[in-house]
């Protein structure tokens, strides 16, 4: 994950224990903040982690409501160097008048410069000058409505062209369970074909099928795809149907992961496991990485509006390497070789 983060994550899974603080709690909430500011996530998937953030007992509960929101340090902003401000009432180069003192740019309406319409409303007194400046306030009227009108009345005129944003992509917007094939219109990443479409999706975009990490939802799917050089990725949205670049990409110390050697039955399997020990769950996700370089593993995980919790870690093989139900954890997998 990005080194710059500000508090420390989760040790390896085999240390599940380590309990979380309310300082790691308030920069988790932080980050998902940012997450939704960026567009990254939406609302109601901002809601469901900041309540699991804020009832997190451990750090291993924090990692998993951030694993897909890992973000680069921010560039610092560019120096722009000062404009050396001239003397009052001096004239600049062009001739025009200094505002140098101006806590606001000068904004002209109506013909001619800002000097001239100063000096003319400056000159008016009396009843001429009342004449005078409601004929100057008419001429700023119409200047300023009458472009705006023309802007309604073209946008109006052209409403029929626009492309229907409404019909692009999958208009189902049901939630199906993991398994359950969804309709016409809709998605399920959680099925055999839903998975599949995604592998050969990232395939296509970058000749392999591997990424540092996937986070895996009913209806989309955030994977890091990596760039070939050094440790860099770029974020890459799936709707169910295509493939969308993020304008979010940093550098990771993880290893790639395989996405067509996770099966996507297991997967099925897993998320029905911690869905059905939960009562009445509303949001299920896998999280496919190797954070730890333990090997490859998926992590299943499933809440509801209660703000209760459960998940599953396990290998390509199915063994369970974590359950967060269980009062003895299983034993580590013996090492091949």
């Amino acid at each position: 994950m990005s080194p710059g983060l500000a508090f420390h994550y989760l040790a390896p899974v085999t240390s599940p224990d380590e309990r979380a603080d309310n300082k790691a709690r308030d920069a988790a909430i932080k980050q998902v903040d940012a997450a939704l500011k960026s567009g990254r996530i939406v609302q109601a998937d901002h809601d469901m982690r900041v309540d699991q953030l804020r009832g997190a007992q451990t750090m291993q509960d924090i990692d998993l409501q951030l694993r897909d929101l890992q973000m680069p340090d921010p560039a610092a902003p560019p120096t722009i160097a000062p404009v050396p401000p001239t003397p009052t009432g001096q004239a600049t180069p062009s001739g025009a008048q200094d505002t140098s003192g101006q806590q606001w740019p000068l904004v002209n309406y109506g013909p001619g410069s800002g000097g001239s319409t100063v000096s003319t409303l400056g000159a008016t007194s009396g009843k001429g000058g009342k004449a005078i400046g409601g004929i100057i306030a008419a001429i700023v009227l119409v200047a300023v409505i009458v472009p705006i009108a023309g802007a309604v009345i073209a946008f109006v005129s052209a409403r029929n062209s626009f492309p229907d944003f409404g019909s692009v992509g999958p208009s189902d917007d049901t939630t199906y369970l993991p398994g359950q094939t969804p309709g016409d219109n809709g998605v399920n990443v959680h099925t055999v074909d839903g998975y599949n479409d995604l592998v050969d999706a990232v395939r296509d975009e970058s000749n392999a099928t591997y990424v540092y990490d996937a986070v895996i939802y009913p209806r989309y799917a955030v994977v890091e795809i990596p760039t070939g050089t050094n440790n860099r990725y770029e974020y890459f949205y799936w709707n169910g149907e295509e493939l969308q670049l993020e304008d979010m990409k940093g550098t990771t110390d993880d290893a790639q992961v395989d996405l067509s050697l996770l099966d996507p039955q297991l997967m099925i399997d897993c998320l029905n496991t911690v869905r059905g020990r939960s009562d009445n769950p509303n949001s299920w996700y896998v999280v496919y990485d190797n954070t730890f370089g333990e090997g490859a593993q998926m992590s299943c995980y499933a809440s509801n509006g209660f703000g209760e919790s459960t998940y599953l870690v396990e290998g390509l093989d199915g063994t369970v390497i974590y359950d967060s139900d269980a009062t003895v954890q299983p034993e580590p997998p013996s090492p091949s070789g």
